[in-house]
């Protein structure tokens, strides 16, 4: 049986162990950013594209959480572009030829966008960056991993912002754009990239857990 004195020592004891997780957990996410000028047209009608590659470095037990891109293009027809971010063996698409439905096999016709993409806003870019003016706003991402000659507002979204959570920020952030569709130039002016990462818990943080329980044990 536990002594008081035993007792009254424990429970400082796992209080401490307790603020010694919350202090690992509770460390303030941290957001790395950087935007880039390109002014650059994309090939028309030409697959090969154009890239852009930008390299980040974080510690090495910080996570992804979260990712933001933005795009500025100027002229060209929107519903021809396809446009895809590539780090660590993961790919997120961006836009797959917007507006491309079994009414609408060209896309949308609106000419040059300024966008911001996350997975947290509200609308898909797919249905709804639309036909009029030069677009711009912030919207979800396209995600759909389709052939861009076939893609539909219909396919699946598998492939959004989020397929970096939980992944090592440091590295090369590759851009990729196309143009898939003959008649039109775009011309990507500038993009950007925003990656928000948290510490990961050390073995000491994850250790604390077990050790509080069996003092609980104890008593």
């Amino acid at each position: 049986m536990t002594t008081p004195t035993k007792v009254l020592l424990m429970k400082p004891f796992i209080q401490l162990l307790l603020l010694a997780l919350f202090a690992q957990y509770g460390q303030a996410a941290t957001t790395y950013s950087g935007s880039w000028s390109v002014s650059t047209a994309i090939p028309d009608y030409d697959d090969p594209g154009f890239s852009s590659t930008k390299s980040i470095t974080v510690a090495s037990t910080a996570a992804i959480t979260s990712v933001t891109v933005g795009l500025t293009f100027t002229g060209g027809w929107n519903g021809d572009l396809y446009a895809y971010l590539v780090h660590d063996g993961q790919i997120a698409i961006l836009l797959n030829r917007v507006g491309r439905d079994n009414g609408a096999p060209d896309g949308f016709s609106s000419s040059g966008m300024t966008i911001t993409l996350r997975d947290e806003a509200t609308q898909d870019i797919h249905t709804s960056l639309g036909d009029i003016g030069s677009p711009s706003g912030t919207f979800q991402p396209d995600g759909r991993l389709i052939d861009p000659l076939f893609v539909l507002d219909s396919d699946a979204r598998t492939n959004l912002l989020s397929v970096f959570n939980g992944g090592d920020a440091s590295g090369n952030w590759t851009l990729f754009v196309a143009d898939q569709s003959a008649g039109e130039t775009s011309t990507l002016q500038s993009w950007s990239l925003s990656v928000t990462t948290v510490p990961e818990p050390s073995v000491a943080a994850l250790l604390i857990f077990p050790i509080a329980a069996l003092f609980r044990r104890r008593r």
